[in-house]
């Protein structure tokens, strides 16, 4: 066998070559009409749907781009107005203390008023009760000191007596 191994070349043509040339032909022939159409189809439908999920993918994130300005913008506007709200509450606040400082000034002003016309009253009520009660007193005294005859004694006795007279009406009008 060593001699025919031998003998043999890689470029000898010999029957089976050309069988196995025939057989491959076919065998390309076939597949370029049958196989070959049905694999570049289904290899351009799969490339198709890649494309399609590729353009999907890429406008999900330019909506998903979008929606995130539109959330920032939106958050942003809802902080200003939070801000706005604040400050409103704020100004609102101030201006209610203010008004209620300015009503209780007032009001205060009102009561102090009130009492000072109170305590004027009261005084010129107790004036008037004081200059009655001395004129009555006058009265008195000057009844007496003329029922009476006018000696140094007589008369000292008698201003002491109004004296009296006085002192114990004023100790009346304190205790009432």
């Amino acid at each position: 066998m060593p001699h025919l191994v031998a003998d043999a070349g890689l470029l000898d043509f010999n029957g089976t070559f050309f069988a196995e040339l025939i057989a491959f032909i076919l065998m390309i022939i076939l597949l370029g009409k049958y196989a070959y159409p049905r694999i570049i189809r289904m290899a351009e439908a799969r490339e198709k749907q890649i494309e399609a999920g590729v353009r999907a993918a890429q406008e999900s994130e330019q909506r998903l781009a979008h929606v995130q300005e539109q959330v920032a913008k939106t958050l942003d506007e809802a902080k200003e107005q939070a801000r706005e709200i604040v400050a409103r509450a704020h100004r609102e606040a101030t201006a209610e203390a203010e008004e209620v400082r300015i009503k209780g000034r007032t009001d205060a002003e009102a009561v102090v008023q009130q009492a000072q016309t109170e305590i004027r009253a009261e005084r010129d009520r107790a004036m008037q009760d004081l200059r009655s009660q001395l004129a009555n007193l006058v009265v008195e005294a000057t009844s007496i000191v003329v029922a009476q005859t006018l000696d140094g004694k007589a008369h000292q006795r008698l201003i002491d007596d109004a004296l009296t007279r006085v002192e114990a009406g004023n100790g009346a009008g304190r205790d009432a």
